[in-house]
């Protein structure tokens, strides 16, 4: 078991001197900090998605957004069918290449019955390109595979980070063959929908966290928070709140939470410089005026 867990002494120094300059409670404090850092951690990791602005059309990431889930989900579909593009070659030769999947949709395609009882490669007829005939590896044309046949060969493809890079091609005789499966378009459809059913899951590793502090959660990233994590707390006296994300897949998973951890402790830095300096703060469960009142139970 992988298990990434975020605390921060630093941290904790700094919202015990804002809870005693705003003269609020601690444990208010670290329930409300402890919801930001846990949705910080999400938003930044991957995917983060790409939207423009409503206002200033300008591109904004967020990885709690519908359009993080959507670029998680496509990603998914290239690794599995291909689709993803890249330039190749310089000056006037580049070109756009598009990748391959590891899985192959048999449609209209039809196989032509070996000549021989053991032979490792056979033709196929194209449905999309009828006239067009190419070989591929005969243990790989597998009509009626089970979630549970391709998710090993899926499997054995990924690099560290999760990802399928470019179909390999094998030499065979005079024939290049490429490692993919054939799959009817059915089973191609139940396991991508399988696979995709995952997206969310790393940054789930800290929405347990997020919704004991009452933060909001989106739907795709809650539906794995039991799974992918768990935490402990108490806000009342000597309050604290550690979050566990565990099983996660995200290379380096510690970077993000370190990001996490320490734009929180600038945003805090921040929050007492202004209440010293007699500066209204908003500390999410009370606003601060200038004069040092305190207004509890603030909308979110």
């Amino acid at each position: 078991m992988i298990a990434v867990t975020f605390k921060h002494e630093e941290l904790d120094f700094k919202l015990q001197r804002l809870a005693d300059a705003a003269r609020v409670d601690l444990g208010k404090v670290i329930r409300q900090e402890g919801g930001n850092v846990a949705t910080s951690i999400m938003m930044i990791m991957p995917p983060t998605g790409q939207h423009s602005h409503a206002k200033t059309g300008e591109p904004v990431r967020s990885g709690l957004s519908t359009a993080a889930k959507k670029q998680g989900e496509n990603a998914i579909k290239s690794d599995l069918f291909g689709g993803r593009q890249r330039r190749v070659g310089a000056g006037f030769s580049q070109k756009i290449a598009t990748s391959l999947g590891i899985f192959q949709r048999i449609g209209s395609s039809k196989l032509q019955p070996p000549k021989r009882a053991r032979t490792q490669t056979v033709a196929v007829k194209l449905g999309w390109e009828t006239s067009k005939r190419i070989r591929i590896y005969f243990k790989y044309w597998q009509p009626s595979a089970s979630i549970g046949q391709m998710e090993p060969f899926h499997k054995r493809f990924r690099n560290k980070y999760g990802r399928i890079g470019y179909v390999s091609q094998n030499t065979v005789g005079r024939w290049k063959v490429q490692d993919q499966m054939w799959i009817a378009n059915s089973n191609a459809d139940a396991y991508l929908n399988y696979v995709q059913a995952r997206v969310g899951f790393s940054k789930a590793g800290f929405a347990a966290a997020a919704l004991a502090c009452g933060m909001r959660v989106p739907a795709w990233i809650r539906r794995h928070a039991q799974r992918a994590g768990n935490t402990s707390y108490n806000f009342g006296a000597n309050p604290y709140i550690i979050g566990t994300a565990v099983n996660s897949k995200v290379p380096d998973i510690g970077r993000y939470v370190q990001q996490g951890l320490e734009f929180r402790v600038k945003i805090t830095q921040k929050k007492i410089d202004r209440i010293l300096a007699n500066k209204a703060v908003n500390l999410g469960f009370a606003k601060i005026d200038g004069n040092g009142r305190v207004e509890e139970n603030m909308p979110r």
